[in-house]
């Protein structure tokens, strides 16, 4: 069974029409000098010696400015990616040598690096002579090649996700390993596709080499300066070094191509996932020690605890990525004690190299391919060893990127949202290696999965408007949720009031226009303090209770379904929103908008200090 196809959505046909009339414009012409062309005396041309010449001449100057394109095209394309506001400005200058006349060109070069030249004093002292010699053809194919291969780089810089350059800093790899081992590796056809038009533009240069460096036979006259003299005085001549030249350029394009066509297309099949080897796992990517890490975000410091696992919580938006960022040194303004910590962050996209297999990728960190080879058969990834990271599937990378963030063996591991991905079965098998681990090294672990935060985390770090809200044990702020966010996490119905009246059992708090009777929790409160006030949804009531001393009319903002047989019910109440589940039945006959009554016993509502 062969591989499934996309389907491709067909363009209206004006736009079929269009690109049929744009490929007859450039194939045309080109056909019509072929019919032109005396083929039979090609053979007598190539023996005159000006006419090697000139090819000999033009296929040197164009592979040295090819090169030199490549080279100096390649650091500036890199270089402009870090400029910011700046790159822009570079990169309309990139254009110029496309916007000029090429007689333009030649004569800004003949006044930069002519024999009266501005840097002429320069050149000379050193030996070097551009103009009206061979070199000058070099420097001014260079000056009109370069922009073909920043525009190509530039633009795969620029769609390459920075995630995988920022997490191949975060595993360890330094700048030349990740330039060499990442990001040229992934722009490879760019840099060809560069290259190859670098090579034809340069031989097909005529203006700016002329005015430039003139045209010596036998030392600076290029093809496309022979065709121009030989049209005066041979037409079928120029015909036959026309069309040598289109050939030398359509060679060097399929050159150039040819990488991307002989790239193999990988057949996916299936690949099955095998157990994990929790101890081993454990051994291969055990830190020397588990550091205990002092975070200072806009002057307020968090202490979080070694060898523990901190689950960071807090509604979209609320500032934990950034927050994570500042930790992980990807961004400025969080400050880490101790300095030096090897802490890796693992955010919710994999990172992975794109040019590299699962096992290549690892390696990259271990910097020995059988210790990959260990960490995948540990993890139960053996099977995708072989497999193209572009080939892999959501959750297998997900996996493979746990790994590669293990393979590092960091003091302290940010996790955001690592399982998110990852099916049922297997994020079990991982939830069972973090609990193991857990002493190995200080974990934070962006989740919104309450099953997380219970069974994994011994700290919570809540997160509410880019600030750190609340931060302690998770039973504890579970108990008394410092905010809505974790009261849902917990179960629970939260309001924040001041209390009215304090009495031995008794606590009466104003939440917006409504007074609540409530049971004092551990810590005590007095008249006039900020508090809140929680009760569990299943303990109240919609309809009235007489044993019930809260009872309230409250508007139903929705009915919403929670299983096939149970719905919930959101309320208004005290100018916050609460949830009380209701079976289907009732569920049906509340409307949206309608006013129920809503009861709940003072001994199922608790108070606490804000």
């Amino acid at each position: 069974m062969s591989a499934p196809q996309p389907v491709r959505p067909k363009s209206p046909l004006l736009i079929g029409l269009i690109g049929i009339i744009a490929v007859a414009i450039i194939i045309v012409p080109v056909a019509a000098l072929g019919l032109r062309v005396p083929w039979a005396r090609i053979g007598d041309y190539l023996a005159r010696d000006e006419i090697r010449d000139m090819l000999l001449i033009s296929v040197a100057a164009a592979f040295q400015s090819m090169v030199l394109a490549v080279v100096l095209g390649l650091g500036l394309a890199v270089w402009v990616q870090q400029l910011g506001r700046g790159s822009a400005i570079i990169r309309l200058l990139v254009y110029l040598p496309l916007a000029m006349p090429p007689v333009v060109g030649g004569l800004a070069l003949t006044a930069a690096f002519g024999r009266k030249g501005y840097l002429a004093p320069l050149l000379d002292a050193l030996g070097i002579h551009l103009s009206f010699a061979f070199p000058g053809v070099v420097v001014a194919q260079t000056f009109v090649a370069l922009p073909f291969v920043v525009v190509a780089v530039d633009s795969a810089l620029r769609q390459l996700d920075q995630e995988i350059l920022a997490s191949a800093r975060g595993v360890g790899l330094g700048r030349w390993e990740i330039l060499g081992k990442v990001t040229l590796p992934s722009i490879a056809p760019a840099v060809a596709t560069g290259a190859g038009l670098a090579f034809a533009r340069s031989l097909g240069e005529f203006g700016t080499t002329l005015t430039f460096a003139g045209s010596q036979p036998g030392v600076t006259r290029t093809m496309p300066l022979g065709i121009y003299l030989e049209r005066e005085v041979d037409a079928d001549g120029a015909y036959v070094l026309s069309a040598l030249l289109i050939g030398l350029a359509l060679v060097c394009l399929a050159l150039a191509g040819l990488p991307a066509l002989r790239r193999r297309r990988y057949q996916p099949r299936a690949r099955q996932l095998h157990s994990m080897d929790v101890d081993k796992l454990r051994e291969l990517t055990q830190p020397k020690n588990a550091q205990a890490l002092s975070v200072t975000v806009d002057g307020v410091r968090t202490a979080l605890s070694p060898g523990a696992i901190t689950a960071v919580v807090g509604p979209n938006g609320s500032g934990k990525t950034t927050l994570m960022g500042r930790i992980a040194g990807r961004l400025c303004g969080g400050e880490v004690s101790p300095g030096g910590t090897d802490i890796v962050l693992l955010t919710q996209r994999p990172g992975l190299p794109p040019r590299s297999t699962a096992q290549q990728a690892v390696a990259m960190v271990t910097r020995d391919t059988d210790r990959a080879q260990e960490l995948l058969a540990a993890a139960g990834l053996r099977e995708l060893a072989d497999v193209p990271v572009t080939a892999l599937s959501g959750g297998q990378a997900a996996h493979v990127a746990l790994v590669r963030a293990l393979a590092a063996r960091p003091a302290v591991l940010i996790l955001d949202e690592p399982l998110a991905a990852v099916d049922v079965r297997s994020a079990e098998r991982w939830r069972h290696f973090l609990h193991a681990a857990r002493k190995d090294r200080t974990t934070l672990l962006v989740t919104h999965n309450a099953l997380d935060i219970a069974n994994l985390a011994q700290d919570m770090l809540v997160m509410e408007s880019g600030r750190v809200r609340a931060h302690g044990a998770t039973a504890r702020l579970l108990d008394a949720p410092p905010t809505g966010f974790v009261a849902a996490l917990a179960g629970l119905n939260r309001l924040e009031g001041t209390v009215t009246a304090k009495g031995s059992s008794t606590v009466e708090v104003a939440c917006g226009d409504i007074a609540i009777l409530a049971t004092p929790e551990h810590a005590p409160v007095r008249p006039e303090q900020k508090v809140a006030v929680t009760f569990d949804p299943h303990a109240a009531t919609i309809g009235t209770a007489p044993e019930a001393c809260n009872q309230w009319s409250v508007r139903v903002l929705a009915v919403e379904a929670t299983s096939l047989s149970a719905a919930q019910l959101r309320l208004g109440l005290g100018g916050h929103e609460v949830t009380v589940p209701v079976d289907r039945e009732s569920a049906l006959g509340i409307a949206v908008g309608s006013t129920v009554s809503l009861a709940v016993s003072q001994a199922n509502v608790f108070v606490h200090p804000k």
